[in-house]
C-alpha cells in the first residue's frame, strides 16, 4: 500500500472517529440530562432532543475547525491532510447546524420553548435569540460555500480568506444566540437536572474558546 493511500485511510478513520465520538457524547449527555433527570418524555427524542444534539455538535465542530491549528500538540505531519480534516470539521459543523435550523423551524412554539414566548407571540428574549441564530447560520454559510474547490481560484486568495474569517462573526453571533436563550438559568445550579450544566452554557463555552484563541491569546 502506498504512503498516500495509507494517509488517506488514516484521515478517513480520523473523520469517522470524530463524528461518531462527538455525536455519541452529546447524545448521551442530552439523554441523561433531559430524559433521565429532567423527565422529558422519550417520545420527544426524535426532534426536541435531537435538535439539542445537533446544535451543540454543530457548534463544537465549527469551533474546533477554527481552533485546530492554534492548539499546541496538534502540529500537522502532512499539511494537506490536516487542511482536509479542518475542512471536514467545518462542513460537518455546518451540516449539523443546518439540520438544527430546519428542526427548530418545525418545533419552535410556546409548547416547546415557553420561556421564549408571551402567549402566542415571542418575547424580546425569543426574538433577539432567534435573530442572532439567523445571523450565525448566514455567517457560517459563507465559509462553507468558499470550501467548494474552484472558489479560491474564482474569487482570489484575499477574498477567500476574508470569507473564511466571517466564521468568527458566526461564532460570536452563535454565542449571543445561546447566551440570550439560556443565561437566566445558569446561576440556579440547584435547578439543573442532575446538576448537569445546561446545554446553552456548554455551547457558550464552546463558542468562546476559538474567539479567545483568535483575539485574546495571540
Amino acid at each position: 500500500m502506498s504512503g498516500s493511500k495509507m494517509n488517506e485511510d488514516k484521515l478517513k478513520s480520523k473523520k469517522i472517529k470524530w463524528i461518531v465520538g462527538v455525536l455519541l457524547f452529546f447524545t448521551l449527555y442530552a439523554t441523561v440530562r433531559y430524559i433521565i433527570f429532567k423527565g422529558v418524555d422519550p417520545v420527544h427524542f426524535p426532534m426536541y432532543i435531537t435538535n439539542k444534539i445537533l446544535s451543540t455538535s454543530g457548534l463544537f465542530f465549527i469551533a474546533l475547525s477554527y481552533s485546530w491549528g492554534k492548539l499546541k500538540g496538534l502540529k500537522p505531519n502532512d499539511k494537506n491532510l490536516e487542511n482536509q480534516f479542518v475542512k471536514f470539521l467545518g462542513l460537518a459543523g455546518f451540516s449539523c447546524s443546518a439540520m438544527h435550523v430546519f428542526i427548530s423551524m418545525i418545533i419552535l412554539s410556546p409548547e416547546y420553548y415557553q420561556k421564549l414566548y408571551e402567549g402566542n407571540m415571542m418575547n424580546l428574549k425569543g426574538e433577539l435569540s432567534m435573530l442572532m441564530g439567523v445571523f450565525s447560520i448566514y455567517c457560517f454559510s459563507i465559509p462553507a460555500i468558499t470550501t467548494i474547490p474552484f472558489m479560491q481560484e474564482a474569487v482570489g486568495i484575499n477574498k477567500w480568506q476574508r470569507g473564511q474569517r466571517i466564521g468568527y462573526l458566526g461564532l460570536f453571533t452563535a454565542l449571543l444566540h445561546v447566551l440570550i436563550m439560556g443565561v437566566s438559568g445558569w446561576l440556579r445550579v440547584a435547578d439543573w437536572p442532575g446538576y448537569l450544566p445546561p446545554i446553552t452554557l456548554i455551547a457558550t463555552i464552546i463558542a468562546v474558546f476559538p474567539l479567545y484563541l483568535k483575539f485574546v491569546k495571540r
